[in-house]
């Protein structure tokens, strides 16, 4: 069992703050702001279930199954209209590890700028400068009879955990070697 506190604690606690942040005005709108809070204590239920559901991967060798989050994408209309990712995410799947074929790993970088005050001129007006961050994610794309998965970690450690317990236990059944070992991109 691998266990991903950061991804899932973040993905919950932005899904809890942007409920919150859209209901208040909908309640105040309506006149009903007496009701938030039941609404935030169901908003703070709901998170609990997604991270719950997005923090652990579970490679169970005596079954020979592959438990994980969902990650479909939308392969219909119907899919983007009803929100299906986001329900996703409260949802688990469960795979034989016999069905794997492939795992690649793969690291997506990218800089983000911002403007922070750094002071002001003799004129009064304020000054600003520019503040580069670098962003990384370290992702593992998992493909076989099932279809796909991408899972997404903040940590580099925790995809390579995933990715070698489930090299070694396709390894274990079937015999096979399904990590390609394809290189990292750096763009």
């Amino acid at each position: 069992m691998i266990i991903d506190v950061w991804t899932s604690l973040k993905l919950a606690a932005k899904n809890f703050f942007w409920l919150v942040f859209l209901s208040v005005p909908v309640l105040y709108f309506f006149d009903y702001l007496i009701y938030l809070p039941i609404v935030i204590i169901l908003f703070l239920i709901q998170s609990i279930v997604i991270y719950l559901k997005n923090c652990k991967y579970v490679v169970d060798i005596k079954v020979g199954e592959f438990s994980f989050p969902r990650s479909d994408l939308e392969n219909s209309i119907f899919q983007i209209i009803t929100f299906q990712p986001y329900w996703d995410l409260m949802r688990r799947r469960t795979v034989k590890i016999s069905s794997i074929e492939n795992i690649y790993l793969d690291t997506q970088r990218w800089t983000e700028s911002k403007d922070v005050v750094s002071g002001s001129y003799s004129s009064g007006k304020t000054k600003f400068r520019k503040v580069k961050k670098k962003r990384v994610l370290f992702n593992i794309n998992v493909t076989g009879e099932f279809g796909s998965a991408n899972f997404k970690f903040v940590n580099r450690q925790k995809r390579d955990e995933l990715r070698n317990a489930l090299e070694q236990t396709v390894k274990r059944i079937k015999g096979a070697v399904v990590d390609k070992k394809v290189s990292e991109l750096n763009y």
